[in-house]
């Protein structure tokens, strides 16, 4: 997982997203690959660690505004 400082040019939406993507180790949102991505649940293995399941957020699910919008790059007006 990469935190948002290493991914590529990313504006959060709203000041909600920016707290949720800010929360230290065991945080459910990331940026990795230029998505906004939700870890949706971990589970244990058989033969010891743990596995996660992810998925790509479409959404901001706290204001609603399109994922690859805050991902789009700047323009001078």
């Amino acid at each position: 997982m990469s935190t948002a400082a290493q991914a590529d040019p990313f504006s959060p939406c709203c000041k909600d997203l920016t707290s949720a993507l800010s929360f230290p180790a065991g945080r459910h949102f990331f940026i990795e690959d230029g998505k906004l991505k939700l870890v949706v649940a971990r589970t244990p293995l058989q033969g010891g660690g743990e596995a996660e399941l992810e998925n790509a957020v479409r959404y901001c699910p706290f204001c609603g505004k399109p994922a690859a919008d805050l991902f789009a790059p700047k323009t001078l007006s």
